[in-house]
């Protein structure tokens, strides 16, 4: 798993790329607590992400209750449609902003 930090108009972007499961869950948490700036809405890209298990899905309910917290936005990007499909099954879909790219967070 590769992961950087952008920042793009008034937001943070965390990119992820390659699987989030159970062997990679922890350094992208690690990654999260050292990167994320208190004061700006967050935005995870997830388009170079193929595979996300379980682990991947509780991560992002607990980067949403941070992000909550914090009292910033957050959103997700790039969303392969089978994560999607699994986040729609499990209810998780409907927690979070979902965006096609950053182009469309970035107008939107």
């Amino acid at each position: 798993m590769n992961l950087s930090k952008s920042h793009q108009g008034s937001w943070q972007v965390i990119h992820v790329e390659g699987q989030i499961d159970s062997k990679t869950v922890m350094k992208l948490r690690d990654f999260v607590d050292s990167e994320l700036e208190e004061a700006l809405p967050v935005a995870l890209d997830l388009s170079a992400v193929p595979f996300m298990s379980s682990a991947g899905l509780r991560t992002l309910l607990m980067l949403h209750h941070r992000t909550q917290e914090m009292g910033v936005a957050l959103a997700l990007v790039g969303i392969a449609p089978e994560i999607a499909d699994t986040m729609k099954i499990t209810g998780f879909y409907d927690h979070f902003k979902i965006h096609p790219d950053l182009e469309s967070l970035l107008h939107s």
